[in-house]
């Protein structure tokens, strides 16, 4: 009965597609990343969001690390940067240093568009288990609208969510340093959460990823985007095996 529902349900969604709603100035958003199982609840890492618009282009910087304590279980080092396009903020570069445990990768991602196809030249710098360099080139190519996991921040706040059904579906291709994943953005409603202090109307939204062999290739995740002004995600879950990480807005103006 749950995979007949949940079948009934996918049938009964309608897809739309990205489009420019907002168009952002310079932001500089700061989030705690917590881990959440049962009663316990702990910080475990921090992230940092910065955009600027230059004439040409924005540029966008993503880092990420994890706190002492969490660097024993799993350390995380992560950096990512990027260039959008002006009018639509689709990627026109992608680059992710990772540093997680004793893995280490460096990828490099230059896109170019014809039509509505993108295409991106992909450069990955990995080390083997002897600490030898391994360097892999990929030509990855997909139908627009396409992101990565830097780009698709700001992609997915610019949905037209005010004419958007509940259990709507926007649909991208989503770029990795070696592959591309099926994206599906589902608009599950508003919602009101509190945090920092102070309550914020949200819409709610599931992300979840498929790829041609996986129907699920990775957990899904949910995230909650304030209705009202810039559309600043406040919220975001994902699962782990054991537990969740919560990846909450430090709003400049709440109490903790």
């Amino acid at each position: 009965m749950k995979r007949v529902a949940l079948l009934i349900a996918l049938l009964a969604t309608v897809v739309v597609a990205f489009c420019a709603i907002p168009q952002y100035t310079d932001e500089n958003l700061n989030y705690r990343v917590t881990y959440k199982w049962g009663f316990i609840q702990k910080q475990a890492g921090s992230a940092n969001f910065l955009l600027k618009k230059t004439p040409d282009f924005y540029t966008a910087t993503l880092t990420a690390r994890t706190q002492p304590w969490a660097d024993r279980i799993f350390q995380v080092r992560d950096t990512l940067t990027g260039r959008m396009r002006l009018g639509d903020m689709a990627p026109l570069l992608y680059v992710k240093s990772t540093h997680e445990k004793n893995d280490y990768r460096h990828d490099r991602l230059v896109y170019s568009y014809n039509g509505d196809t993108m295409t991106a030249k992909s450069h990955r710098l990995k080390y083997d288990k002897e600490g030898q360099p391994v360097y892999t080139d990929t030509t990855l190519v997909a139908k627009m609208p396409g992101t990565d996991m830097l780009s698709v921040y700001y992609l997915v706040r610019r949905l037209p969510f005010d004419d958007m059904k509940v259990g709507t579906i926007a649909r991208a291709s989503i770029f990795s340093g070696k592959k591309i994943e099926n994206l599906a953005v589902k608009y599950l409603g508003i919602e009101k959460i509190k945090l920092n202090g102070k309550t914020y109307e949200c819409y709610k939204i599931n992300f979840s990823f498929s790829s041609e062999r996986l129907k699920d290739s990775s957990a899904p995740m949910w995230a909650w985007i304030r209705t009202d002004g810039d559309r600043i995600p406040v919220k975001l879950i994902g699962e782990l095996p054991i537990g969740q990480i919560q990846v909450l807005w430090n709003d400049p103006e709440g109490s903790y």
